[in-house]
């Protein structure tokens, strides 16, 4: 096969397929035919804006990093998972030798360069090539499409990571998309005693108790504040997680976390600058995380799945084919009913 096929984001919610050259491997490289491929918020939001903060694509651009697929070959003298192997695949390419990776953040790379983010092409592609150290071979009981979930899962990982939870701590989750939905597992998971979620639709609030939420509030008919600190014995809860680039949500988060807890912001905001209650902040003295993607989360990931300690195949509601692509991506910006998590299989 000399050709194959590639969906390319022209402009403002046009995404249309075309046709390119099959990639060769190079020494260090492995060729991977793409198998799944979920769609992100943030793939969303350069459909839907054509930019992330002032990180703009051009038309022809292509989207796509959380991604599954099977090793086809590898190119010379590279050692590497063998033709054949189902893998994950990590989208952050860093260099490894500037100070932040050095340091052990490789999602600080100065270098670094992601998998659909500008001008990094990403996976919304029948074929590519990626360093061979950069796949993590899928065990048997993980398949297609739950293996394009284990980078959101990652995400979500380092998100708990970052809040430093305690056994016992209390949570809220601001946003139940599916790296919401995750954090809030993992926070279970992790030890805490109650996991408050926020969530405005329906679909979303219905299922976050199968991800550890104890209770899911509507921002819209609910006085989140209130009710979150009335569940925390009046003082807010230990980490709040803002998952949902909403600037109400981000301000209320401030609101629900007590005196001395920590702040840990996920979420993709529309604008850069974003209004937050800082002397509110301040106040409470209140530690604040942003989550930049992930780091050293892979294998962690891949082993919750294989345990069974996270289910996946929940969150993947809605499986198109490439062919659909302008379709999965039209339904999955408009949030049509009970959509959680869509993936493109190829």
């Amino acid at each position: 096969m000399t050709s194959m096929r590639v969906a390319r984001v022209m402009g403002s919610r046009d995404i249309r397929l075309g046709d390119a050259p099959v990639p060769v491997p190079g020494p260090g490289e492995a060729l991977v035919r793409i198998k799944a491929v979920g769609i992100c918020g943030s793939d969303l939001h350069y459909y839907t804006h054509g930019r992330i903060g002032d990180v703009r694509f051009t038309p022809g651009h292509i989207l796509g990093h959380e991604v599954a697929g099977v090793v086809e070959a590898l190119g010379p003298a590279t050692p590497g998972p063998t033709p054949g192997t189902p893998v994950a695949v990590d989208p952050a390419i860093h260099c490894g030798t500037c100070r932040f990776c050095v340091e052990g953040h490789p999602n600080l790379c100065r270098q670094l360069r992601f998998f659909g983010s500008p001008p990094t092409p990403g996976a919304l592609r029948e074929f590519l090539t990626h360093p061979a150290h950069l796949l993590y071979p899928l065990p048997p009981e993980i398949v297609q499409p739950v293996g394009a979930t284990i980078e959101p899962l990652g995400v979500a990982i380092h998100a708990v990571d970052l809040g430093h939870l305690t056994l016992g701590a209390s949570v809220a989750v601001f946003g139940c998309g599916p790296v919401g939905l995750m954090v809030a597992a993992v926070a279970q998971l992790a030890g805490s005693r109650i996991v408050c979620a926020v969530e405005p639709l329906a679909h979303r609030r219905k299922v976050a108790s199968q991800f550890g939420a104890a209770v899911a509030f509507d921002p819209a008919a609910d006085d989140v504040v209130r009710s979150i600190r009335d569940r925390t014995d009046g003082d807010g809860v230990d980490v709040a997680f803002e998952v949902s680039g909403s600037s109400s949500a981000t301000a209320q988060a401030v609101q629900v976390v007590r005196p001395g807890g920590t702040l840990v912001l996920a979420g993709y905001w529309d604008a850069d600058e974003v209004t937050l209650p800082g002397i509110t902040a301040m106040r409470k003295g209140l530690t604040i995380r942003f989550v930049r993607r992930m780091k050293h989360t892979f294998p962690r990931a891949i082993d919750l799945v294989r345990r069974d300690q996270v289910s996946l195949s929940a969150l993947v509601t809605h499986k198109f084919a490439l062919a659909q692509v302008a379709e999965a991506f039209a339904r999955a910006d408009r949030r049509s009913p009970d959509i959680i998590k869509a993936v493109v299989l190829l």
